[in-house]
């Protein structure tokens, strides 16, 4: 499980950088979590991911471009949002956890590392 944390939090990371959304988006989803099995995800989130997968590979690609390409590519700048919030939402999820403990060591930090990253996020927009 801390595994899926960790990736959950390079994404997260990668969503507060800076950058267009599309670009951070993309780089999320296909760095670290386009490979994760949602299976192995806790249930509170398994549906949620799952959606997300299905939003992140919804168009054909053209060409040479990668499927999570073209979707994000398709989408408004809204859409992309809501899909960069619902990993900020899951991510925060998982930190939350009782299983996740050892997340804030992680980070070397002993503040809410889940929600000083979603601020971040949320400055951005």
């Amino acid at each position: 499980m801390h595994q899926h944390t960790d990736k959950f939090f390079a994404a997260v990371r990668t969503l507060s950088g800076n950058g267009p959304i599309k670009k951070r988006l993309i780089s999320a989803y296909d760095d670290n979590l386009a490979h994760l099995p949602s299976d192995e995800l806790p249930k509170s989130i398994r549906s949620r991911f799952e959606l997300l997968r299905r939003t992140m590979l919804s168009v054909k690609p053209l060409g040479a471009e990668s499927p999570v390409l073209a979707s994000v590519r398709k989408m408004s700048i809204a859409d992309a949002n809501r899909c960069a919030n619902q990993i900020v939402a899951m991510f925060s999820e998982l930190g939350q956890s009782k299983d996740n403990s050892k997340l804030s060591d992680q980070l070397n930090t002993s503040a809410q590392p889940a929600d000083l990253l979603a601020k971040r996020y949320q400055s951005l927009n």
